[in-house]
């Protein structure tokens, strides 16, 4: 069932219609946390209608959630063996879910800055466990609505995309950071919301290649290589022939020593240190 999908540890949901479901969506909400065992009196919802327009809604509910709860904490203690108040206690204990109105009856009314910061203070509440919101885009009827439905799927930790009357797509982060995106196919009776998944193929996982790029084959030189190091004649001959720019281009000419005799000088061979007093 799609409740088990939904209905997990992520805190804030956000629900992606492009199926014109809006009209249920308390309902189809409220339906599914009863599948899950959450009893009637840890779900709370705002007023629709013209009461959006007013702060004071908002500040309510807050005060509802904290007033509600401390005093189910002061009727537990003082019960004692009082079944009921246990009960109630025990039911509100792990928190309260909030469906809030869609997004687009949010942004007649409200601004966004202020639905943004009504979010953050239900998120950051200890007596909240999760919050729902319902966003049908063809219904958001505002300047920048792409813009403000991107900001909910980032603060959403859990995205359910009912993309067509027979598919839908889950988007969930967890805690260290993980994301899992998983697609299903759905099916909706009068009584449940069955969903089964869809498997991934191997063509979806690998992209095929375009069929006009060429391969490119290494070229076989017979030895196994892409490469070879020997030289043919050729080759040889071609590098041989190649002059660098540091070597010299001609051979340097002979040089010739021009020596002109003194008068003093002895050119006797037979004995040269014969003017040496030895």
């Amino acid at each position: 069932m799609l409740s088990n999908l939904l209905i997990t540890n992520q805190k804030f949901v956000l629900i992606i219609d492009e199926t014109n479901r809006e009209r249920i969506a308390q309902k189809f909400i409220g339906q599914l946390l009863h599948e899950q065992g959450q009893e009637v009196g840890s779900i709370k919802t705002l007023p629709i209608g013209m009461q959006l327009q007013h702060v004071a809604s908002y500040e309510a509910l807050l005060n509802e959630i904290t007033n509600n709860n401390n005093n189910n904490n002061n009727s537990s203690v003082g019960a004692g063996g009082n079944n009921s108040s246990s009960e109630e206690s025990s039911t509100l204990k792990n928190g309260y879910n909030i469906i809030m109105p869609t997004l687009a009856d949010l942004l007649c009314y409200q601004t966004p800055a202020y639905i943004f910061e009504f979010l953050n203070k239900l998120r950051r509440a200890e007596h909240v466990r999760r919050i729902f919101l319902w966003a049908s885009p063809q219904h958001l009827q505002y300047e920048h609505a792409a813009y403000i439905l991107a900001c909910c799927e980032y603060l959403a930790e859990l995205v359910l995309h009912l993309e067509t009357e027979t598919t839908l797509s889950l988007i969930s982060r967890k805690v260290g950071g993980g994301v899992s995106n998983r697609r299903y196919a759905c099916q909706m009776t009068k009584t449940q919301f069955q969903v089964t998944p869809l498997a991934v193929t191997a063509d979806s996982q690998i992209s095929p290649q375009p069929a006009h790029m060429d391969e490119v084959k290494p070229i076989d030189s017979g030895g196994g290589s892409t490469f070879k190091i020997e030289l043919d004649e050729d080759e040889v001959v071609a590098r041989n022939a190649l002059t660098m720019p540091y070597e010299r281009t001609s051979e340097p000419a002979e040089g010739n020593i021009i020596y002109t005799p003194d008068a003093a000088d002895d050119f006797d061979e037979e004995d040269p240190d014969e003017d040496l007093c030895i």
